[in-house]
């Protein structure tokens, strides 16, 4: 209300001097040089009008035109902001699709759009490995040592480069020098304790992964690792248990450890917990054979057993066969041939003819059914990073040397395992040394 009264009454007093101007324009004499200008208060009015409309014109312009750099850079910024965030979209695909020409290519664009040089080295570091070109590596590392706050990434891509280049003793050193700098990192911690164990130094690679257990405990991979180390350094297995009971060679220790100590039900407690994640049969076999006294003890082992891995669980194939090689075991003929011809003979596999065979020869009363279906391959353990296979575990894998990849593989798990390679980690094309 106050601001249209303002406006009204600036309105009203501009209205009056122009009508009071137009009803009395009078006359006014200039001169100037000794020429003299007349005119009345109108055209004075227009006059000065116009210089000023003039005068502004010429400000703005100059105003302008000193502007026009910034006008030009805001453009161009504005215009690479857009490139850039196209190039990022494209990266993104180009990690998923592993295209390492186009990723290279774009890295570069990344350095030109937005003037960052940390990230377009470090991605230009990690193409330069992928591709194997371990000498352009080595010249983007020496720019990536002299940006800020590069040096974590400078140390890793460092140890990474001398382990492309077979270089383990360098890459120990670099491993040790950097641990004691960024202390309880994982990353350094890992890759040291993957030397190690190339070496069968079970003990120091322990040591060196066990530095910092609050971060490992968040990372299920490590945890694994830390539990199977434990255990082949010669620590407590049921210790190395309370750290992970994902590994099948933890749960046989520990029931070996458990055994030792005359404590039958607490060994049959761990298969109880653990039967159905694994279905693996060495570790009841473990259990069924390892110490054992007499035929007493083997019924009741097979007994324990039975009642431990039936009870709250579905009997698969593996379970079959696992309860039939335990009734072989204590001589329960008719009952290990009971759980046989329970499983589907269109999943039979060589571990199911092999145990006929020896049921014939113990009990005469015992035949092998025939089975016009092809019999499977006995499953073996797998090398989860090249696929060797393997018919023992063990930590280190003699085909790739990678480390704490070896797995046992689940018939249950058949028509996950077949799209597993969907279901990798998409980020896989970056460099990954073990």
């Amino acid at each position: 209300m106050i601001r249209a009264l303002k406006y009204f009454i600036i309105t009203l007093i501009l209205s009056y001097i122009v009508v009071w101007i137009s009803d009395h324009p009078g006359t006014v004499k200039i001169f100037w040089s000794e020429y003299l200008i007349e005119t009345n208060i109108v055209g004075l009015f227009f006059f000065i009008f116009a210089i000023f409309l003039l005068t502004f014109f010429v400000i703005r312009t100059f105003a302008n035109i000193k502007r026009l750099p910034n006008i030009i850079s805001n453009v161009r910024r504005d215009k690479n902001f857009l490139l850039g965030n196209q190039t990022l979209d494209e990266i993104a695909i180009d990690l998923f699709k592993g295209d390492l020409n186009n990723l290279e290519k774009n890295s570069r664009k990344i350095k030109k759009y937005f003037d960052n040089k940390l990230f377009s080295t470090f991605m230009l570091v990690n193409t330069a490995l992928l591709k194997n070109d371990v000498n352009q590596a080595k010249r983007y590392l020496q720019i990536l040592e002299t940006l800020p706050k590069a040096d974590y990434i400078y140390k890793r891509a460092k140890v990474l480069i001398a382990l492309k280049e077979n270089d383990t003793k360098n890459a120990e050193n670099y491993l040790l020098e950097f641990s004691d700098k960024y202390k309880g990192d994982e990353w350094f911690s890992e890759k040291l304790a993957i030397i190690y164990s190339h070496r069968s130094e079970w003990k120091l690679a322990f040591d060196y992964l066990n530095i910092d257990n609050t971060k490992i405990k968040k990372n299920s991979n490590l945890k694994l690792m830390l539990a199977n180390l434990k255990v082949l350094s010669g620590e407590n297995a049921v210790e190395a248990l309370k750290i992970s009971d994902d590994s099948i060679f933890v749960i046989k220790e520990s029931i070996k450890a458990l055994i030792e100590k005359n404590e039958i039900k607490k060994a049959a407690n761990i298969i109880q917990k653990n039967w159905l994640k694994f279905q693996c049969a060495e570790i009841i076999e473990i259990f069924m054979q390892f110490k054992i006294k007499n035929i007493s003890d083997s019924l009741n082992r097979f007994k324990m057993i039975s009642r431990s891995i039936k009870k709250g669980n579905k009997l698969t194939d593996e379970t079959k066969l696992a309860l039939a090689n335990s009734a072989f075991q204590a001589q329960v003929w008719g009952e290990s041939q009971t759980y046989l011809d329970s499983i589907d003979r269109e999943r039979w596999d060589e571990r199911v003819t092999k145990l006929y065979k020896r049921l014939e020869e113990k009990s005469p009363k015992i035949i092998t059914p025939s089975n016009k279906n092809k019999i499977l391959s006995e499953p073996k353990w797998v090398c989860s990073n090249c696929n060797f296979k393997y018919d023992k575990w063990q930590f280190v894998c003699d085909e790739c040397s990678s480390v704490n990849q070896i797995n046992w593989p689940k018939r249950s798990n058949e028509n996950k395992t077949r799209t597993s390679f969907l279901l990798q980690n998409p980020f896989r094309h970056f460099p990954h040394v073990n």
